[in-house]
């Protein structure tokens, strides 16, 4: 009973925010967002276990006062994310503007035809700037777990199309030989990165801790013979984002055992992260203690 009152509620949550950005637009949800959001993080003792793990790590100097506004913070800019992405699936004309200043450097290597693996992680608006890489001219397939049953629904869920083909994780070998073909036609594979869910991982250290990373991605780009480009999105204004290339790694060249390669390529990501988090230490939404795994 209980977890079906839960669901009702964000059900009834997300139906708000959907009427707000209808009638009134983006402005007008982010206007009911700050005291939604507020009184959440004050009432739920369990966003608070959700998030410090990360920011204290992320702010360790910090005071209980002040890690309490840093979970406020980090669950508004989420929930903007949230806003956004039903802003941009529910009005047909809503667009973001945006900046990827390293668009040369992904096309250079489209054209070398070996295809390249596009790692993510769950930080800054990832799927609304993403919707962007369709100007690429290429095929573009995301790995992702879809859930169509999810009350929160995805930007092109909304609006009715998706800027890419999406391969189920759950489908047939994890849906590691359609993305390899994929790779093999010379298109891009999108993957998040920066969650172990199953299989093989490495330890890396990350924010002055071990964590566990998902290393699948390294495997499939040392199979097909592509690179793999960390790429990362930030919230940078109300209706502005920036695309970024933070790193790319070209596992099975360094002449290291292909343990070491998969371990290697986890720390470069690990690494970029960091130096994102950095500089966007609010918009890293994982809300999962990665360092208890």
């Amino acid at each position: 009973m209980l977890p079906r009152i839960k669901k009702r509620l964000e059900w009834l949550g997300h139906f708000f925010f959907y009427c707000m950005l209808t009638i009134g637009g983006q402005r007008t949800a982010y206007f009911f967002l700050y005291p939604v959001i507020f009184t959440y993080v004050l009432g739920s003792r369990k966003i608070h276990r959700q998030a410090l793990p990360y920011l204290r790590r992320r702010f360790p100097d910090h005071s209980r006062s002040q890690l309490f506004f840093d979970v406020f913070k980090n669950v508004l800019s989420f929930g903007k994310v949230l806003v956004d992405r039903g802003w941009m699936g529910l009005n047909q004309r809503a667009e973001l503007t945006g900046t990827f200043t390293d668009s040369d450097r992904l096309r250079a290597l489209i054209r070398e035809g070996n295809g390249v693996v596009i790692l993510l992680a769950h930080v800054g608006n990832w799927q609304t700037s993403l919707a962007r890489l369709d100007a690429l001219e290429v095929g573009v397939h995301a790995l992702m777990e879809f859930d169509e049953q999810s009350v929160s629904k995805h930007f092109f869920e909304l609006r009715g199309k998706a800027p890419f083909r999406i391969i189920d994780v759950h489908g047939f070998m994890g849906g590691m030989i359609e993305a390899t073909t994929a790779l093999q036609q010379g298109d891009l594979v999108l993957m998040m990165a920066d969650r172990l869910h199953q299989g093989r991982h490495a330890r890396v250290p990350f924010l002055n801790d071990q964590v566990r990373l998902p290393v699948s991605a390294y495997h499939l780009a040392m199979t097909a013979g592509s690179p793999v480009v960390i790429l990362f999105g930030a919230k940078t204004g109300r209706r502005e984002y920036a695309l970024k290339i933070w790193d790319i790694l070209y596992p099975g060249q360094s002449g290291l055992s292909r343990e070491e390669e998969l371990t290697a390529s986890a720390r470069k990501f690990a690494a970029a992260l960091e130096r994102y988090v950095e500089q966007y230490p609010y918009q890293w939404y994982n809300f999962f203690d990665i360092w208890q795994q």
